[in-house]
């Protein structure tokens, strides 16, 4: 254990960022110091900008907490590998100014990385094909192991055989595990995951899940460079996967100016584009899309404003279906509330087809 002032405040930080709270004893005691200690090294990470709440008492103890500044963060290998993998991803999925903004982000954190991290994360993004168009917005990426994603990106990279354990989960051998021995080639996001293209010693060339991947071992073998059927990974994917499901889009008018609602939104939600109505005010469209509409009429959830769908039928349709639900939901939860002398919810309205209010 690093014992020096910086060493130990950078494991305190470390430490702060696992968990909710710390009792300030059990702090000390993985530190390997005494109380009086621990608070110098608290000090000292309050005055780097690091907002630390301390509460006294018998429950008493240290918690970090949210602030309006941007201090800097612990991350160990692994997580600085699932990081450069998501922001590599969101880059691929086009959005407006999304691209650009990931991947100056990427090079921030590729700048500060360990030679070790730095090797693994630059290895993910020279053996990326961003043809597969990235993870759908709405979409919730598959349970991946970062470990077994670095390990493979190197292996693409360096034309290194690799033996890799894979789970089977169809036919007769579904849920059984199967050795197989591969040359990787490329790994492609697609949807909510990743594949790695790979020319299987045994079976010819295939598109593989990473996350039926349990364990990869890197063989030390080199071997010569091939190129993936048809040159480009993602397209061979596409094949592999059969037709791309139906993808909807959908321009939003939303009767609010763009610095508002970029305000409001603009922490989950990108591609707005600044418009005006008939009547001359200032307003915004949106630009969504997704394989689901119910992901694109979830998304309208959180538009405060009014708002209309002014080019996906589909969408509007989806809309004014659940829009009898909600009100009949909404009229209920008000009759209930009134029997019980409480107030109900406040009343929605549906717009004429083609849109809702907020």
């Amino acid at each position: 254990m690093d014992t020096s002032a910086t060493g130990r405040a950078l494991r305190l930080l470390e430490l702060l960022q696992t968990r909710r709270s710390w009792p300030g004893g059990e702090l000390a005691e993985r530190l390997g110091v005494e109380a009086r200690t621990l608070r110098r090294d608290i000090e000292r990470l309050r005055a780097l900008g690091y907002r630390i709440q301390a509460r006294r008492g018998p429950v008493g103890g240290y918690q970090l907490t949210t602030g309006s500044d941007l201090p800097p963060l612990v991350f160990t290998a692994d997580e600085a590998v699932a990081i450069a993998a998501a922001l590599a991803s969101s880059a691929a999925n086009g959005s407006a100014g999304a691209g650009e903004l990931t991947l100056t982000a990427l090079a921030k954190i590729e700048q500060v990385l360990p030679s070790t991290v730095r090797r693994r994360v630059r290895a993910l993004r020279s053996s990326m094909s961003l043809g597969g168009g990235g993870f759908a917005p709405g979409a919730y990426p598959a349970p991946l192991d970062a470990g077994i994603l670095g390990t493979l990106a190197l292996a693409c990279r360096d034309s290194e055989r690799v033996r890799l354990r894979y789970m089977n989960t169809a036919g007769t051998n579904a849920g059984t595990e199967a050795v197989r021995r591969v040359e990787p080639a490329a790994l492609v996001p697609r949807e909510s995951r990743w594949y790695l293209i790979c020319r299987d010693l045994d079976r010819g060339w295939r598109a593989l899940r990473v996350d039926r991947i349990t364990r990869v071992e890197p063989t030390g073998q080199r071997f010569p460079p091939r190129a993936v059927p048809g040159g480009d990974p993602a397209a061979f994917l596409a094949t592999q996967l059969g037709a791309p499901p139906t993808r909807y889009a959908a321009t939003i008018l939303i009767h609010a100016p763009i610095d508002q609602v970029q305000a409001y939104m603009g922490g989950f939600a990108t591609d707005f584009a600044p418009t005006t109505l008939p009547s001359g005010r200032p307003a915004t469209h949106w630009h969504i899309a997704d394989t689901r509409l119910e992901v694109l009429a979830g998304a309208l959830l959180w538009v405060r404003w009014r708002f209309e769908v002014i080019d996906s039928p589909e969408l509007s349709a989806l809309l004014r279906e659940r829009a009898t639900a909600f009100t009949t939901a909404a009229r209920a939860d008000s009759t209930d509330n009134h029997l019980r002398g409480e107030h109900g919810p406040a009343r929605i309205d549906t717009c004429a087809p083609g849109g809702v209010s907020g």
